[in-house]
């Protein structure tokens, strides 16, 4: 599936409610634009029901790695939205074409998941998985990491069910 082929934006009214309630609320705490985000709401909904993952973790996981950023990239070479070690992966991006696809979002997303699915097995419960995905498998200090991944779930569920959650409730988490 080519990049330039795929719609990148779908405005909130043509998503569900409690879609277009995350990515509304998630436009307003991370100062995104409210169209591609929409996407990626829409976007970890049907990756979510394809490979059981919920779709508010997977939005968690985006917005604790890279604020919701598709050019983020951390020191040690993490790339895109869901902070994927590209060089690590590079297998996962060949149907996407190649390991620039870590900086289109929807790719980034959906290698993202794939590889937060595989943690998740492999360590075998959710947070463990968190653990390894952020990279802190053999250590018992995660730097707060699961802790801001799974309270800024609790929130973007919130949003999802209807209830108002102000959008500066709390300061949004950055990884160190």
């Amino acid at each position: 599936e080519e990049a330039v082929n795929r719609a990148t934006a779908v405005h909130p009214s043509e998503l569900t409610r409690p879609q277009a309630a995350v990515a509304q609320w998630i436009s307003r705490r991370y100062a995104v634009a409210p169209e591609p985000v929409g996407r990626l709401v829409q976007e970890a909904w049907t990756i979510g029901e394809k490979v059981g993952l919920d779709p508010t973790l997977i939005l968690a996981v985006v917005a604790i790695e890279s604020r919701f950023n598709p050019f983020a990239q951390s020191a040690m070479g993490a790339q895109g939205l869901m902070q994927v070690m590209t060089r690590v992966h590079v297998d996962k991006y060949e149907p996407f074409g190649g390991m620039h696809a870590a900086f289109d979002p929807i790719s980034n997303l959906r290698v993202g998941v794939q590889v937060l699915r595989e943690c998740i097995a492999r360590a075998g419960s959710l947070e463990a998985g968190l653990r390894w995905y952020v990279g802190a498998a053999n250590s018992d200090e995660d730097n707060g990491y699961i802790a801001k991944v799974l309270a800024e779930q609790g929130r973007l569920k919130s949003v999802a069910g209807g209830k108002a959650v102000p959008p500066a409730s709390t300061p949004a988490a950055s990884k160190p």
